[in-house]
């Protein structure tokens, strides 16, 4: 049986003295895939705007920060499911694919 595992995607440190940063902007979306190191928010401190990456690979299974939010070092900005893909469309049979009808 495959295990769910989600991981909680936080607001590094970024400085000695920051505390709290702002963010700028989602480069995905709650049910977008990621790949780790692909860049997942920017957020912008008193000292650096920066760029956050994904920790691990996976789907955006929750963001908790809205763009314009002010968030501490630590807080959860986001959840990543590593469980091989995005939850699985209640009924239908296939494996996704399907074929495009002959002209």
């Amino acid at each position: 049986m495959a295990v769910n595992t989600t991981i909680e995607v936080t607001l590094p440190q970024m400085g000695e003295s920051v505390t709290e940063g702002v963010v700028l902007q989602w480069h995905k979306q709650e049910g977008d895939t990621v790949r780790a190191d692909e860049t997942l928010v920017e957020i912008s401190t008193d000292k650096v705007d920066a760029e956050v990456p994904a920790p691990a690979s996976g789907t955006v299974v929750k963001i908790h920060a809205a763009e314009g939010d002010t968030v501490t070092v630590g807080a959860v900005l986001a959840e990543i499911s590593t469980d091989g893909g995005a939850p699985a469309a209640s009924g239908g049979a296939g494996n996704g694919a399907e074929a495009a009808p002959a002209d």
